[in-house]
């Protein structure tokens, strides 16, 4: 029983500690957020890669606040939030990446850069801007028209995740 007594006493003691910690940012769910952020601004990133998609950027943006919201505190607001994201997508193409010799291109692959500015007002040290890169190979047999709204979707969210593990997870 007394062993029961000593780690009961040592998880008050623990808890105690973490609560009285007003300026620390803790969590259990591995968000590592300052305490005193609250809000965060995503500006809508301008899709400036020499191939135009016309529904990316919104849909982009769109897919970031979204990130932000579900798996955050954090309150959106138009500007000026503690935290800032802004930025805009600067690469978008396909290239051949594999060949045959029957046919030619055996394998493509579909990338997308974006260039992301965050800031951190409350936080400058936190503060980085950085061209993040993702792709996905396809078939060749498969035109990309074809299967550009599904690479497009999943090389976002790729993108979106490693901007949200910086921010929000400091990864």
């Amino acid at each position: 029983m007394t062993s029961n007594k000593y780690l009961y006493s040592l998880l008050c003691i623990l808890l105690l500690s973490l609560t009285a910690c007003k300026s620390c940012s803790y969590s259990l769910s591995g968000i590592n957020i300052p305490v005193d952020v609250k809000t965060i601004s995503i500006q809508y990133f301008n899709n400036q890669a020499s191939y135009v998609n016309p529904s990316l950027s919104q849909k982009f943006t769109e897919q970031m606040k979204d990130k932000f919201l579900r798996e955050t505190s954090l309150t959106l607001v138009g500007q000026e939030g503690d935290f800032k994201l802004s930025g805009s997508i600067v690469d978008y193409k396909t290239e051949s990446v594999a060949s045959n010799a029957n046919t030619g291109s055996s394998k493509n692959r579909f990338s997308m850069t974006v260039r992301v500015v965050f800031e951190c007002p409350k936080h400058p040290e936190m503060n980085f801007t950085e061209n993040i890169s993702k792709f996905q190979e396809f078939n060749a047999t498969e035109t990309f028209q074809s299967i550009e709204a599904s690479l497009s979707e999943q090389v976002s969210t790729q993108i979106i995740q490693e901007v949200f593990n910086k921010v929000a997870l400091k990864w």
